[in-house]
């Protein structure tokens, strides 16, 4: 099922025995977790009833899953962080002998075996749920297994449209309303991410204040940027003759703990998508395909694609090759990477001054 489908099953008291919870967007996913101990767990038993295990072995969720419910109808038995379903369990099984046969050609019964079984004849009154995170790998026994199950719901991050609808909403719920272009811009700044959003639209409510407005102004003079957002105004702020600012916006993602490798990958990106957009605009592609293609929200697209449009294709591909080869050069020890990225910076002031100068 999907997570809307889930919220309703929960709603109407249709719960699966066992859940496994896993994809990027966590905030739903916590919502969703919180949802099912309002659901399952006896006011006031809520901590009798609710055992929340993290890296647990096979053996400990069996036997948290066989305790009976205390003056209530149901338990519920969290599991984090479980090995046998993460990415890396199979080489952490092999290397323990666990998976395979034996010598004599018989099946080893290993973890992930000894758990599906479980899942067959747990009690009715238990209720377990897999929070795999992002590491959910369908590849391995157990995730085979769970995927085949009615209550194992993926997580993404909203699209466009439900993510705009959410900020709207989220905002009434903090009794402020935002204009259609300052929730776009928050999303533009500070990425898709509900929980981060979530701490955003506090700061701006209380801002405009009850029953205030949240507009762009707003957003630009107090939302917290991405490294990809302050990538982004850097390259605009280069190729906008602002080369102060834009050398300004690098030492902020330096400060924050990025490295001068990370940036330069971030801008490499953002160069390659101006290119990628600016050039399926002129084949006359529609900007919801633009949008798939390159990777970018659709308040984004029109930001890149203008952009890409002012600098110019010759410009964005001379800038381009010299990240290209600035990073080959660092990472085959030519350069260092300070001086590499220095140099790069410097190069790309140059262009964009020679550009300007046209």
């Amino acid at each position: 099922m999907d997570r809307k489908e889930l919220f309703k099953s929960i709603d109407s008291g249709k719960i699966c025995p066992v859940y496994c919870f896993y994809g990027p967007e966590a905030y739903v996913r916590k919502q969703a977790e919180r949802k099912l101990m309002e659901k399952l767990l006896t006011p006031g038993m809520e901590m009798m009833n609710l055992m929340v295990l993290t890296a647990p072995e096979v053996s400990q969720i069996i036997e948290n899953c066989e305790v009976l419910p205390f003056m209530g109808d149901h338990r519920l038995v969290i599991v984090r962080e479980l090995a046998l379903l993460g990415k890396d369990s199979g080489t952490k099984e092999k290397a323990k002998g666990k998976e395979g046969t034996d010598s004599k050609g018989k099946e080893k019964t290993d973890a992930s075996d000894e758990l599906i079984q479980y899942l067959r004849r747990m009690p009715e009154s238990t209720c377990l749920l897999l929070d795999a995170g992002e590491g959910f790998d369908k590849r391995k026994k157990l995730g085979k297994a769970i995927a085949e199950l009615p209550g194992c719901v993926e997580f993404q991050m909203l699209e466009d449209a439900e993510l705009q609808r959410w900020i709207a909403k989220t905002a009434k719920g903090m009794e402020a309303s935002i204009e259609k272009e300052a929730g776009e811009r928050l999303v533009f700044l500070s990425g898709r991410d509900l929980t981060t959003l979530s701490s955003e639209l506090m700061k701006l409510s209380t801002y405009a204040g009850k029953g205030g407005t949240i507009r762009g102004e707003d957003v630009d003079r107090l939302a917290t940027r991405t490294s990809e957002a302050r990538v982004f105004e850097m390259i605009e702020a280069l190729f906008d003759g602002k080369t102060e600012a834009a050398f300004s916006q690098t030492d902020t993602l330096l400060l924050s703990g990025e490295s001068r490798l990370g940036i330069l990958a971030l801008i490499t990106r953002q160069i390659r998508q101006m290119l990628f957009a600016g050039a399926m605009t002129e084949n006359r592609r529609n900007s919801g395909e633009i949008a798939k293609t390159v990777g970018i929200n659709s308040y984004f697209l029109g930001k890149t694609v203008k952009k890409a449009k002012t600098i110019g294709t010759g410009t964005l591909k001379a800038c381009l090759e010299r990240c290209i080869s600035t990073d080959y050069d660092i990472k085959r020890g030519v350069l260092r990477e300070e001086n590499g990225f220095d140099r790069l910076m410097l190069e790309m002031a140059q262009i964009a001054t020679r550009r300007n100068a046209r």
